[in-house]
């Protein structure tokens, strides 16, 4: 099931999308480099925060933050039960374990 259609989005900015797929292509740096540099710090700034970290997926995006508090074998994290399997997945990735709770169908 498709949620949005982008292609009009896509189209207004084909070209200096495929230059910037080329040139990143053509330099060889797909980690760390001044193309990603530079979509960082733009939505620090947009989202207002000092510091963006882009990661390569969502499970690295779910599992950093874990890293960062320090969660790791001995801890439980709460997890929704309503979820993508993601979510407890990286839980289980720290070492940590995931405790289901249930979701309020009125707030989610």
């Amino acid at each position: 099931m498709q949620f949005i259609d982008l292609g009009a989005q896509r189209e207004r900015i084909r070209d200096r999308l495929k230059a910037a797929i080329d040139r990143v292509v053509d330099e060889g740096r797909y980690i760390l480099g001044p193309e990603v540099t530079e979509f960082e710090n733009k939505l620090a700034a947009y989202v207002g925060t000092k510091h963006v970290v882009a990661c390569a997926n969502g499970t690295d995006a779910l599992l950093l933050p874990l890293f960062a508090a320090g969660i790791g074998p001995g801890d439980a994290v709460f997890v929704p039960s309503f979820t993508f399997a993601a979510t407890a997945e990286v839980v289980a990735l720290a070492k940590a374990e995931p405790v289901f709770v249930d979701v309020d169908p009125q707030t989610y």
